[in-house]
């Protein structure tokens, strides 16, 4: 009997050894992989993060976080995540839903601030001023009575509220605005307290505003375009105001840290969790490609659960979660072409070539 509970014990140890080898030349194969497309988007600095059953098992910067003094991109480095921001701002919803302080059904007409005035005039700002940006609120309705917080979260707002999916980051953005008027309290102030804080996030802030945080801004990653002659050319931030949209700070392993914490319920509860991660029924039955701040999907088998960043000429990124493999990927750049190419807001993360590269890599 001991020698058979000793054979056992060496069969484990050599399958957990072999296993963990597997892992490492996967982690090693998909880094130049990365690097490769890297350079094939012509992007200066790209921070990497890989966890598997929530133990980080990737961290790494290629490339440049600031191309003139030549920084090198690190995990560690500060950087906006664009759109990002929405994954963690829905998590910070069904927390102050869970306590009650707000709800999905909720109409946003009684929770933004002089609702169909702001609608009108912002229209007619875009219709005069920039009229390339009229889509965003030209098929919304907001003299309707039936538009709830649930369809700004699952970019279901338009036209006849929760019959079709259509990604709006500026009609998902007006959710801050509700938090705050909901709570008496600055979104910001949720975002350090719920996330920040709580985390102990050492290079993250919750916004290119946040005066407290000077010295984690002094390191961010600067944003760059490609200009005629194909050469890295420094831009100017985007705005820096924080909205349920964009405007977050992160640094690819903080990010892995929220995701922790996410997955571990440790921010909301399971159920919650659950609920965001769920494709929104619409009308008729069929369903979304999004959920409560996040886009999910089926591959192989598997569900997809993710979301992408793109602040046109300036940032752009990749958070995507294998469930069944407790497998995440961060992914974080200083110019627009981690995502712009790839046209992710149709809701399909296999048109991102960093995204299959990746996939192609780990679900073998």
């Amino acid at each position: 009997m001991n020698k058979l509970i000793l054979l056992f014990c060496v069969i484990l140890f050599v399958s957990c050894k072999s296993q963990k080898k597997n892992e490492i030349n996967k982690i090693a194969k998909f880094e130049q992989q990365v690097d490769s497309l890297r350079t094939e988007y012509k992007i200066p600095g790209i921070s990497v993060g890989i966890s598997i059953n929530d133990s980080i098992q990737l961290i790494k910067g290629f490339g440049l976080a600031n191309v003139e003094q030549k920084i090198p991109m690190t995990g560690d480095t500060p950087l906006r995540i664009a759109s990002l921001t929405k994954p963690i701002f829905s998590t910070i919803f069904m927390h102050l839903a869970e306590e009650g302080k707000i709800d999905l059904n909720w109409k946003i007409k009684d929770y933004y601030p002089d609702y169909l005035g702001s609608c009108t005039r912002i229209l007619g700002y875009f219709d005069e001023e920039m009229p390339e940006y009229s889509f965003l609120l030209n098929k919304y309705r907001p003299e309707r009575d039936d538009i709830l917080l649930k369809h700004h979260l699952s970019h279901t707002a338009e036209n006849i509220p929760g019959t079709a999916y259509k990604y709006n980051g500026f009609l998902y953005g007006m959710l801050s605005d509700a938090v705050e008027v909901a709570t008496h309290q600055k979104f910001d102030k949720w975002v350090d307290s719920l996330i920040i804080e709580k985390l102990n996030l050492q290079n993250s802030a919750s916004s290119q505003l946040d005066e407290s945080k000077k010295t984690i801004l002094d390191k961010i990653a600067l944003p760059y375009k490609i200009d005629d002659n194909e050469i890295f050319e420094r831009v100017e931030f985007p705005d820096p105001d924080l909205n349920a949209g964009a405007g977050l700070v992160f640094s690819t392993y903080d990010l892995l840290l929220f995701d922790k914490a996410f997955d571990n319920n440790k921010i909301i509860s399971k159920k919650s969790r659950e609920k965001v991660l769920k494709p929104f029924e619409l009308a008729d039955k069929s369903l979304s490609p999004y959920g409560y701040g996040w886009f999910i999907q089926k591959y192989k088998g598997y569900t997809l659960v993710w979301h992408y960043g793109l602040q046109p000429n300036a940032y752009s990124g990749l958070y995507l979660k294998v469930l069944e493999k407790d497998l995440t990927l961060v992914i974080l750049a200083n110019s627009q072409d981690l995502s712009e190419p790839f046209d992710l807001g149709k809701g399909n993360v296999l048109n991102s070539k960093f995204a299959m590269a990746f996939l192609n890599e780990f679900l073998k």
